[in-house]
């Protein structure tokens, strides 16, 4: 009979072994979950209030940088189209750039996750 209860203290003590690490996984992956959940918020937060100063920013700059080219080329409609034709430049060196932009993202947002 002390084979028998030996291999029955052996096998409840691997299942509560088994059970406290199951537990202690599943916190950790809530932890981990939580930790990026907060720093993905955070990022976002972040380019949220920085993208709209910066919009508001830029919006003032090209309103006063069309007026002081009007002004210079006495047509205030030349200097808006200076500015505008500016304007689509950026958008069209930004879509140029874009799979650099994304494969730079990328590798930012994995040393973060994989290496946490």
């Amino acid at each position: 009979m002390s084979i028998l209860k030996s291999l029955d203290d052996t096998t409840n003590s691997a299942a509560e072994a088994g059970e406290a690490y199951v537990k202690s996984t599943k916190k950790y992956f809530e932890l981990k979950v939580f930790q990026q959940l907060t720093t993905l918020s955070s990022y976002l937060l972040k380019i949220v209030l920085f993208g709209s100063l910066c919009v508001l920013g830029l919006i003032f700059i090209a309103v006063a940088g069309a007026a002081a080219l009007g002004a210079y080329f006495d047509s205030m409609a030349l200097g808006y189209l200076i500015v505008g034709g500016i304007f689509f430049l950026l958008v069209l060196l930004i879509y140029l750039v874009r799979k650099r932009i994304d494969r730079i993202i990328i590798q930012k947002l994995s040393k973060t996750y994989f290496d946490s």
